[in-house]
C-alpha cells in the first residue's frame, strides 16, 4: 500500500505490519497512511513478514505478538538485530511478553488513532513525553516496558 498524507513528515517512509486479523491489519494500514507512510508491507503470514524484515529498508514496524494462538517473536528478533524500531500491537499484558522485549512499546488492543500515533512517534524517537499531553493513557518509564492503553 502506498500513501501520501504526512503527519510525521518524511520520517515514515517504509513500515512493516504483521497481524493475523485482516481487519486489524487494514485499520493499521489506514492509520499509517494518515501518518504519512509511503510504503506499507502488510502481512498476516509471519514467514512473509520475516523475509521483508530481513531485507527491506524499514523505518519501523507494528507487530502482533500472538499469531493464531502462539506467541511469535522471530520478526521482532530480526528487527532488533537490525536496530529498526517497532511497536507490539497485542491484547497480551506486558508481563506476558518475552523478557528480551520488555523495553518495546506495547500498544494494547483495542487502541485509538491517537494512541497508535503516539506509539509510532515514541518508537521512532519523535514524540514528546506522554506526560506532556492531556489525553488518557498509561505508560511506564522509558527504562521498562512502555504500555500505551
Amino acid at each position: 500500500m502506498n500513501c501520501n498524507m504526512p503527519i510525521l513528515g518524511s520520517a515514515l517512509r517504509s513500515v512493516l505490519v504483521l497481524d493475523d486479523e485482516v481487519i486489524v491489519l487494514m485499520m493499521i494500514e489506514d492509520m499509517l497512511c494518515d501518518l504519512g507512510a509511503k510504503q506499507i508491507h502488510a502481512f498476516t503470514d509471519p514467514a512473509k513478514a520475516l523475509a521483508v524484515a530481513r531485507e527491506a529498508r524499514l523505518d519501523c514496524a507494528v507487530l502482533d505478538v500472538v499469531m493464531r494462538g502462539t506467541a511469535r517473536y522471530e520478526v521482532a528478533e530480526v528487527l532488533n538485530r537490525r536496530h529498526i524500531p517497532f511497536v507490539f500491537s497485542s491484547g497480551v499484558d506486558a508481563a506476558e511478553l518475552d523478557p528480551r522485549f520488555r523495553d518495546v512499546i506495547l500498544l494494547n488492543k483495542p487502541f485509538s488513532d491517537w494512541q497508535f500515533n503516539q506509539s509510532i512517534a515514541q518508537a521512532m524517537g519523535l514524540a514528546t513525553s506522554p506526560e506532556d499531553t492531556s489525553r488518557p493513557h498509561r505508560a511506564t518509564s522509558p527504562s521498562s516496558n512502555q504500555e500505551i492503553s
